[in-house]
Parts: C-alpha cells; structure tokens; sequence
C-alpha cells in the first residue's frame, strides 16, 4: 500500500513536504510563499499552496508527520529579541531593586523547560495550538507522529545521503539546539538508527557561532554564512588571541569526545555579556576569522573522535551548522573519512524529510529500499501564474516565446549579459540551483559589480559560486576522494580548492583564497542547465558559469513566473527565461 503523508516543520524555517512511495514528491518553505525570508512559525500558507497544488483532500492523507517533539511557539519577532536581551542583564529586565544579582543567578540554574517557558511569557508567540493549524487546513483526526528534532536532522542525512542503504553510516547532526539538543552521533544501517551520544541544548557551537554573529550586528540564524565569508579576510596573528578565547568556552568532553561541553558556568545560549566583554575591542574580521577557525577545529575533532570510537569512515552529516561549507571542506579532507556527504540545505526546513521517511520506515521496514533523494527540484513549477503575469505585466515586458531557449541563455552569457532564469521546478532550501538563478560568465572580472548593482546588492566580501558541468569538475577543483562520486556536489554543499585554471571561474571563486562553493551540475537531474552550461562551454571553451540566488537583497528566492517578472521590474535585470519564454523589458 502506498502511503501518502503530510511532513511540517512548524518551527524555524517552516516548511511543508509531501511523502509518496519512497520519494519526497513536493516541497515548499513558507517563506517561498508567504515572501517572508527566514520564516519562523506554523506554515500555514505553504500548507494551503500545496494541498491546492498538489490536489490533496484529507481523504488522501494517511498521516500528518511534525519536526520536534515539542513544537516551537515563538514568532521570528520574539527569536530576534531574544538575542537582543541576551546582551543585557536580566536584572536590567526585570527592574532596578535589591533582587537583580540574585534574580539573575536564579533564572540561570532553572531548568531549561521553565528557562523556555518564562522566555515565552516575556516574549510572547504563536497562540494557536498544532491541533488547531491543522483542523484549519481541514486536517482535523488525522493521525499525526512526532519525531525529536535531532532524530529528524539524522534520518534526513542518513536516508537522502548513504552511500549504499545496507551499508553503515556514521551520522552526525549539529545545530544550535532543538528539543533541548544541539548535536548528536547515529550509528545506521539497514534503516535503522542507533543513538550513541547527545549534547544537551547548553553545550552548543551552533548557538557560540549565532550569538556571534549578532553581536557584529548580523542577523543570527541567516547571516552566519557572512562571517564564514569574512574569516579568510583575517591576518592570523590577530585571530589567535581571539581563538584562545572561544577555545575557553567549549571543548569536547574529556570524559566522552562525542559530546561538546562547555567550559564556562552559564549556557551557551546566554553569552551575550560574556561575548561582548571578550570581544570588545576585537576587530571584526579577526572575530570573524576566529570563529569560523574555532567552528572547524571542534568539528574535526568531533569527526575523528567519532570515527575512532566506531571505525565507520562512511559518514553523512545535517543540522545547520553544517550550512558551513568551509568546516565540510575541512572534514571531507580528511584522511580517514571514505565517503563524506552532507544534506542539502541542512537546516531545520529539511526535517519533515526525516519525520516522513522515519514514519515510513516504522511503519514498514522494507522502505528502506525505496526510500531515497533523487534530487531537489520539489516546489511548483516555474510557470505557475505565468498567464497572470503576462496579464499584469503587459504594459512593462515582452514575452517572446523562444525555439531554443539553452541555446540563447548560452548565446546571451557568451556575449557578456546578466540572465535570470526561472525555468521549471522550484529548488527546495537555501541554494538556488539553476532554476531560479541568476547566471553570468564568471571569467569577467567585472560581473560581480554588475550583478550587485543590478540586483544582489551583495556584501563586498562575499563570494558568488561556479556551476559546471561534471565533466569539467576535475579540470577546474581539486576533488578530495572522500566526496561522492559519480554524484559530486550537486547542491552546493561543498567547498573546493581549484585548479591552475582558475580564471576561467574567477568571479565565481572566493576573492581572497581562490575557493569555489561549486555545483557540479548533472544532466540526469538538470537536463536543461546541464545544457545551458554545455552550450556555454562549447561557444567559449568554459563549459563553467557564475550562478547566483535570484533574489532581491533580503527577500526569498522567486518561486515562479509573478515573483520573476516583479522582480524584474524592481531591479536592472534585462534577460529573464521563464522555461522558454524570453522576458525583456519594453522600451
């Protein structure tokens, strides 16, 4: 019998995910639909679009499958002021008066569910129970599993990466913390995982990394890949001091090195005074650079301790922290590692994954055979709305039906334009993949400037990333043979070392040390960008492009044909494909 069910995240990042016979057949983050970047909170108009998209009744539905044991109920709002008190005093929130120190001592040593409570009676959140966003939707009586939070990360890792699925994997998750835990190690095999360590919530690197991030005025749980981007920038001597110091806040467990332990008195979720007394006269980049040292020294510590503890060099990884592509590069270098891979977009929009496959697989052990991520392209299709856009936009585009449309993105790249393409399925999770990409010759040392100031409105130091064919992977980066083969790196998960060929993708590289965040782009799974590229390659002898989110600066991805063209309009953009549809600007 196949089985039809429903996957939520009701948590950070929402989203919604539809299981059938083995496969993920659709997915959507509520920010894709709602136009809400980094939504945090029940997605009850992802939830809408793809029952309406997918013609899915509740008669159609055999369960509803959630993303935590215990649904978060803060909005993003009362996330970011969270962190906005967490470098006060609690005396300074709770008033002057004789009470403050021992106030402030007291709520520390409560337990971490009342901590969570009291957080939410400051900060307030959603008000609805999961049992009422569901009869909402129509979804009343069904039957609904809960899975924890790190099991999900896991189970999303081990079943859309192994390499083999009677082989044994180690599976690793990392993050700042969901259902009171930030990390935890699986041994799997044959479908079944099997938990041998698990941090608690207080011990996380992934709260270090976020609470740093604010305090250099980014916003936490988005903008940590900023910080990533900065540390190359920094001169080693000034890091070190600040190196020294994180180092004094967490380690592994001397007595068990597959767990994290903190090494100073409060949680690592409430280091905003400790951090700013630490750091305050810090520059940023040598912060930056600190961190980001400190990120993947730990993370490979970790890594090989748990190798040892279990010989398992097959090793698949998710969570957020693993978003990291820098600490992944760290870990797929190394020597004892056989096959390393990590969960596209890894953080908590890719749990329903692993609360539909772990209902499956209980449901049904012989799933497992059928069980698998064949690729990412799960939302609707780049041509929803599009009469409604040509309706709306009649009187600003021409939409110009093309007879080889890889062809004439090719043709366009080659003579040195700037090409959106929205063109069929919408990618699930933070890459943009092709689908819904900005596109340029990376070679032109001048793109970046251009794409910036048409559209991305990047930071100055942040690189953009190469998309290239398979076959030219190997003359363009260095390959560690830990990563995947023939499958290498189609989601953008991996950062590389390239090649004395480096020119040719210069502007899709790192600036200051020549990396490459790189998709390597299939024909099986991207048949259309997959040609796209190859034409390029062959007009140009660089069958390689520079491959950008599309996006306006702090807005999501476009999901389809009426986010495009507004997009469009909004910015400088001159060439958009919508499938094979040739949208350009009226005179």
């Amino acid at each position: 019998m196949v089985m039809v069910m429903l996957g939520i995240n009701e948590g950070a990042n929402s989203s919604v995910c539809v299981y059938d016979g083995g496969r993920i057949r659709f997915a959507v983050q509520e920010e894709r639909v709602a136009r809400k970047k980094e939504f945090i909170g029940f997605p009850h108009e992802a939830l809408a679009f793809t029952l309406a998209h997918c013609g899915l009744t509740p008669k159609d539905i055999e369960a509803v499958c959630l993303s935590n044991l215990a649904s978060p109920t803060v909005t993003r709002s009362a996330f970011l002021a969270d962190y906005d008190d967490n470098l006060k005093s609690l005396g300074d929130l709770i008033g002057a008066g004789e009470g403050r120190a021992a106030a402030k001592r007291l709520f520390r040593r409560l337990p971490a569910p009342l901590r969570l409570t009291l957080r939410r009676a400051r900060y307030g959140g959603m008000n609805q129970s999961i049992e009422e966003a569901l009869a909402a939707h129509g979804l009343a009586g069904l039957p609904v599993n809960r899975f924890s939070h790190h099991s999900n990360h896991a189970a999303s890792a081990y079943f859309a990466m192994r390499r083999d699925p009677d082989e044994r994997h180690l599976v690793l998750t990392l993050d700042g913390g969901g259902d009171d835990t930030c990390a935890t190690v699986h041994l799997a095999e044959g479908g079944r995982m099997t938990l041998i360590a698990r941090t608690p919530f207080g011990h996380s690197l992934g709260q270090i990394y976020g609470r740093v991030t604010h305090l250099m005025g980014m916003t936490p749980h988005e903008h940590e890949y900023k910080l990533m981007g900065m540390a190359p920038y920094a001169d080693p001597k000034y890091v070190a001091p600040a190196l020294d110091i994180l180092r004094g806040y967490l380690d592994l467990d001397p007595d068990d090195p597959l767990l994290f332990k903190r090494k100073i008195p409060e949680e690592t979720g409430f280091i905003g005074r400790r951090l700013l007394r630490d750091f305050r006269r810090v520059r940023f980049d040598s912060l930056a650079g600190a961190v980001q040292a400190f990120a993947e020294e730990l993370m490979v510590k970790w890594v090989r301790a748990a190798i040892a503890r279990t010989g398992v060099t097959n090793v698949v990884a998710g969570g957020g922290v693993f978003m990291n592509v820098r600490a992944n590069k760290a870990i797929a270098e190394l020597p004892e590692i056989e096959f390393f891979d990590v969960l596209p977009s890894c953080g908590d929009e890719t749990l329903p994954f692993g609360s539909v496959w772990q209902a499956a697989f209980a449901a049904d052990p012989a799933a497992n055979e059928t069980i698998a991520l064949d690729d990412v392209y799960l939302g609707p299709e780049a041509a929803t709305r599009l009469d409604a856009a040509r309706q709306a936009f009649a009187g600003r585009l021409s939409f110009d039906r093309q007879d080889d449309a890889n062809g004439r993105i090719a043709d366009l790249l080659a003579e040195g334009a700037v090409v959106a393409r929205c063109a069929g399925r919408m990618e699930f999770g933070a890459r943009a993949l092709g689908n819904r990409s900005v596109l340029a010759d990376p070679a032109n040392e001048r793109v970046v400037t251009r794409i910036n100031k048409m559209i991305k409105k990047r930071d100055f130091w942040m690189p953009f990333a190469p998309a290239m064919t398979a076959a030219a992977a190997e003359t363009y980066l260095r390959l560690p043979p830990s990563v995947p083969r023939p499958r290498l790196s189609p989601y953008m998960m991996h950062s590389f070392d390239t090649t004395d060929r480096r020119d040719d993708l210069f502007a899709g590289t790192h600036p200051y040390d020549g990396t490459a965040r790189a998709q390597i782009v299939h024909p099986d799974t991207a048949s259309d960008f997959h040609a796209v590229i190859a034409r390029f390659g062959e007009i140009t002898g660089r069958p390689v492009v520079l491959n950008s989110s599309f996006n306006l600066h702090g807005f999501p991805i476009v999901m389809d044909a009426m986010d495009a063209c507004q997009v469009m309009c909004e910015t400088e953009i001159e060439h958009l494909f919508i499938d094979d549809i040739h949208v350009t600007k009226k005179p």
